[in-house]
C-alpha cells in the first residue's frame, strides 16, 4: 500500500488532533463521522488506511483508542 498521506488522510487526522486537543481524549468513530459529516462505514475505511499507513494506532474492540502515531 501507498504510505503517501493523501489530503482526505490529512483532514481526517486533523480531526483526531483537534477532537484531542480539546475532549484531552480520543473520538469514537461516530464522532469522527459526524465531524466529517460521512457515514460511519466510511469513516471506519479512513481509519484502515490510516492504520495501513502507520498514521494511527488504534486497539481493536476498545472504545476510544484511536492515538496518532
Amino acid at each position: 500500500m501507498n504510505k503517501e498521506i493523501t489530503p482526505i488522510d490529512a483532514a481526517t487526522l486533523k480531526l483526531i488532533r483537534v477532537f484531542i486537543e480539546k475532549h484531552g481524549y480520543s473520538p469514537t468513530v461516530a464522532e469522527l463521522a459526524k465531524s466529517a459529516d460521512i457515514h460511519g462505514n466510511a469513516m471506519c475505511e479512513r481509519l484502515a488506511r490510516l492504520l495501513a499507513k502507520g498514521a494511527i494506532t488504534k486497539t481493536p474492540r476498545i472504545a476510544r483508542s484511536i492515538r496518532l502515531a
